[in-house]
């Protein structure tokens, strides 16, 4: 969605909308990333923990925040990133979100993560395993959000926390369930089936929004001022508007092609989508990444890897 909103000039039909979109995410992403610090108190030998981990319970996929296993327990763990005052209201399974005197409606996270821990019981179902309790908690990470509830407060305080109190939290749960009932063979065994079945989702994010290819801005974009296109000058990218200068500002530029329109590309796509006139200086660019190609001649393919900048 970043490469997306990078590439659609800030007129177009759909600008504001995948712009919206990006913050949302955004701010989950970052939500779940916070929560790092109070899992980091969690003793490492007694829990694994995984993130973001995508699974197939035979009818439909499901997505954990994530997942901590122990000997005794599972634990779901939803992550809510989100600003202002946030009322759960159970009569409706919604949570409403109130900001400078405007109501917005969002789905009840504590139907989802129930809905989550029944499709985690079917999953677990068919696997040789003891059965083993799911508990399931919400934890608002933005320390800013003011938590309130219509009614059935006790219900709602014992699944919705705040991030720094999760691991006081995980002790109250420890409690409840002093049994063991996997050994610790077991919970690696079945973290790491866990990693086998995760099954990421790759969205085509053009279809998504109904945005055709030739609405994207081409061109390699300068990292200093954001300008497009940058002009390719003796073995470098040269932006004319702010004189910044790099070799490998077309790195980014092919993230975002890879993301956006297709794993592959022929030496002609690239100078269409870099503005890049001469055919040999695209041939060497395609010849640095060490690429992994098919075919021979006009028809050779490049396989484009994402790169890490």
């Amino acid at each position: 969605m970043d490469a997306l909103l990078r590439r659609l000039p800030p007129y177009h039909n759909r600008y504001e909308e995948v712009k919206e979109q990006l913050k949302m995410y955004s701010a989950g992403f970052y939500g779940e990333k916070s929560i790092g610090f109070p899992l980091s108190f969690l003793e490492e030998k007694r829990f694994m923990i995984y993130h973001d981990l995508r699974l197939y319970d035979g009818a439909h996929h499901f997505q954990i925040d994530t997942l901590v296993i122990s000997q005794h327990y599972i634990l779901i763990i939803e992550v809510k990133n989100i600003s202002g005052t946030l009322m759960f209201d159970p009569n409706f399974n919604q949570m409403i979100r109130i900001s400078n005197t405007k109501e917005e409606a969002f789905p009840d996270p504590l139907t989802q993560v129930e809905r989550q821990r029944y499709q985690l019981q079917l999953f677990l179902s068919k696997l040789k395993l003891r059965k083993i309790p799911i508990e399931t908690l919400i934890v608002i990470s933005n320390r800013s959000t003011v938590l309130k509830a219509t009614h059935e407060i006790d219900a709602i305080t014992s699944k919705v926390i705040r991030s720094e109190y999760l691991p006081t939290k995980v002790r109250s749960i420890d409690k409840r369930y002093p049994i063991e009932i996997l050994t610790m063979k077991e919970v690696r065994k079945l973290g790491r089936f866990l990693v086998k079945q995760h099954d990421p989702l790759d969205r085509d994010i053009l279809k998504q929004f109904s945005i055709p290819v030739a609405d994207l801005l081409v061109g390699v974009q300068c990292s200093g001022c954001a300008r497009l296109p940058m002009l390719r000058v003796h073995g470098k990218w040269f932006c004319e508007s702010c004189s910044f200068a790099s070799k490998n500002a077309h790195l980014k530029a092919i993230n975002d092609y890879a993301l956006l329109i297709s794993k592959e590309i022929t030496n002609q796509e690239l100078r269409g989508f870099l503005e890049l006139s001469s055919e040999d200086a695209a041939t060497r660019l395609l010849k640095s990444m060490n690429l992994e190609f098919s075919g021979a001649n006009k028809g050779r393919r490049y396989l484009l890897e994402i790169h890490q900048l």
